[in-house]
């Protein structure tokens, strides 16, 4: 199994979040996610589902490093399962999904 970690961005597409990236952002807060600043709550670091990475901003001199929030693959199955829980397939959406 690959290390990857996705950003939130990727996440969003992956799981399928109605709305789009902005949208899941503040579903992530409201839900306790993530703080206001973004960062993930001490106890999703801990418990795998975030990490942090940097990301380089090259367009600024000197260049800085910011802190990035990234999902591993266990938040990304983590978060589709309550996505799914709390925003169901409309039925014409379930029937298509399972072939019918």
């Amino acid at each position: 199994m690959t290390n990857k970690n996705f950003s939130i961005s990727q996440t969003a597409k992956i799981i399928g979040f109605p709305g789009g990236e902005k949208k899941f952002f503040q579903w992530l807060r409201d839900n306790k996610y993530l703080m206001r600043d973004n960062y993930p709550y001490q106890k999703y670091l801990d418990s795998g589902m975030f990490v942090m990475g940097q990301k380089k901003l090259k367009k600024l001199q000197p260049k800085i490093i910011v802190p990035v929030t990234r999902v591993t693959h266990l938040g990304v199955h983590s978060l589709e399962r309550r996505v799914l829980k709390e925003f169901p397939p409309c039925v014409p959406c379930k029937q298509k999904i399972n072939g019918k």
